[in-house]
């Protein structure tokens, strides 16, 4: 073998290595999004709140009543995997 195909199979790997091996660790950094939501319920671990397209995300330690509008921060990946699911 040349050393040309070294050099294309080691970068071949090296691609197939970090697309495997590094890609997911992306998703595990959050991508933090604040919105207005609306409180739909409250417990004592705090709001389950509506985001305008629906999707319902749970907000620790809140002191809002259901039916109030709030503005609330919550990582926007979550709500990215549960819409491929």
């Amino acid at each position: 073998m040349e050393p040309k195909h070294y050099i294309i199979a080691g970068i071949a790997g090296a691609i197939i290595v970090m697309a495997t091996a590094v890609f997911p660790f992306w998703n595990l950094i959050p991508r933090m999004v604040t919105e207005e939501v609306q409180v739909k319920a409250v417990d004592q671990n705090g709001c389950y709140v509506e985001t305008h397209d629906g999707f319902v995300i749970h907000i620790p330690p809140c002191n809002a009543k259901p039916g109030d509008n709030i503005t609330a921060t919550f990582d926007g990946k979550v709500r990215e995997r549960e819409k491929q699911i």
